[in-house]
């Protein structure tokens, strides 16, 4: 018959309860694969808790394996877990080699000398501790500073609940009480008077002897009252970790699906979206719309190598960023055309901006495989009133062809007269080269 200890009871329920969430969450999203090794070690980490403090009535020696060492595999886990999401540069595993070793060393000497289950509360974690130890240090070089920081709370509540645990120091420390006697017995051979020493009940052998020894019994509540505030406290830390891990996840999520990896631009959809968005804020007007082409692309891939045609696109997509500001956007709407917004800018404003895309693009040096400048061509087209961003597109994109046309490395702006209905209105194709 086991007797569980309530505080250690409701420990290892919040941590199923976390293994439980973690892997809600890693069903959700299929990319946070360390989720599921550290729910593995929230289980093991709730069979430890659950067990440390089970109360027999008969000897059950390999309850103390069990425990012990189900709190080490939970380390491990953590490792393990950690290693996976790129905590740690090195694989865990030879310290997992190197402390299991330990552990089972440290266990079977327990085991062959029958220690006191007290002994087993102080010596049965230190393979444990060293491990935790040795992982935090590494954690610590590699810049993970959160995870580090837990793993030396969980190495410093380890060593609380050695050191305020009834079952723990205090019990070891503690001295021994002399056998209770017996006035006014009779024994084999003795006098009515002498008195009979009766020797104490044999002392279990299992996890943790709760027995209480004869005499005043020491209050418990308090020790494992703070013992349950501890370990609570070291799992919401680590829900904080899993929810900081799980929305910077869900933002790089977020930037995938709207940034073009190469350039660190929008997406053509984003972009699309943003621009509209911008096209109906009245503080933006006057708004222009720049598309830009590389000249001779497919050339500079053909002849260079695509390497070679990534980094063109890269250093467009850099002095891009560096020129847009609060009311401006740009995306990378195609291979090598790009397109940029501008809120508050007219034809005038925007030709500056396109001609200085120009000219630094034209100067950037992209190495001996390119033996030529490359250039690029820009078409320009301001928005008018009550116009979609379709239609400002098209018109953009007729310029940036008219630019192609008339022999590249170019911006046109494309007027349009407001005096005339749209049917009738007239293109005027100024060029700047």
């Amino acid at each position: 018959m086991a007797q569980v200890d309530v505080f250690s009871l409701a420990a290892a329920i919040t941590a199923l309860l976390l293994a439980v969430a973690l892997l809600v969450a890693y069903a959700i999203n299929r990319r946070l694969k360390a989720f599921v090794w550290w729910a593995g070690s929230f289980v093991l980490l709730a069979l430890w808790l659950g067990t440390m403090t089970l109360r027999f009535g008969m000897p059950v020696g390999w309850i103390k394996w069990f425990s012990w060492g189900s709190l080490y595999a939970a380390a491990c886990l953590v490792a393990y877990g950690l290693h996976h999401a790129g905590a740690t540069r090195t694989s865990p595993i030879g310290r997992m080699l190197a402390c299991g070793v330990l552990f089972l060393i440290t266990a079977t000497i327990l085991t062959l000398l029958h220690a006191r289950p007290h002994y087993w509360f102080l010596i049965g974690p230190l393979p444990t501790l060293v491990f935790m130890a040795w992982s935090a240090v590494l954690v610590y070089r590699a810049g993970a500073w959160a995870y580090g920081l837990t793993l030396s709370i969980g190495v410093a509540t380890i060593i609380m609940l050695q050191l305020i645990h009834p079952g723990g120091l205090a019990r070891a420390l503690a001295p021994d009480r002399q056998p209770a006697v017996l006035r006014g017995a009779l024994g084999a051979g003795s006098d009515p008077g002498q008195a009979i020493a009766l020797d104490p009940p044999p002392p279990m052998r299992g996890l943790l002897d709760f027995t209480p020894p004869p005499g005043p019994h020491p209050p418990v509540e308090q020790p494992l009252t703070a013992t349950l505030i501890t370990v609570v406290a070291l799992l919401t830390l680590a829900i904080a970790l899993v929810l900081r891990d799980m929305l910077a996840e869900l933002d790089r999520m977020r930037e995938r699906s709207t940034i073009d990896a190469m350039t660190g631009l929008l997406n053509r959809v984003t972009f699309e979206e943003t621009a509209a968005a911008l096209l109906r804020e009245p503080s933006a007007r006057p708004v222009c719309v720049i598309l830009f082409d590389i000249d001779h692309f497919k050339r500079v891939n053909d002849t260079a190598g695509h390497a070679a045609g990534d980094r063109v696109i890269a250093r467009l997509g850099q002095l891009l960023r560096e020129m847009t500001a609060l009311h401006q956007t740009a995306g990378r709407v195609g291979g090598e055309e790009f397109a940029v917004v501008l809120g508050g800018s007219d034809p005038g404003a925007a030709r500056v901006f396109a001609d200085t895309i120009r000219a630094g693009l034209s100067a950037s040096d992209f190495g001996d495989e390119i033996g030529w400048g490359v250039t690029l061509s820009a078409g320009i087209a301001m928005h008018q009133e009550g116009e979609s961003l379709h239609a400002l597109m098209a018109r953009a994109d007729m310029a940036l062809y008219a630019a192609k046309k008339g022999g590249r490395n170019r911006v046109i702006t494309q007027d349009v007269a407001e005096d005339r209905p749209r049917h009738a209105r007239q293109i005027n194709l100024a060029a700047s080269a």
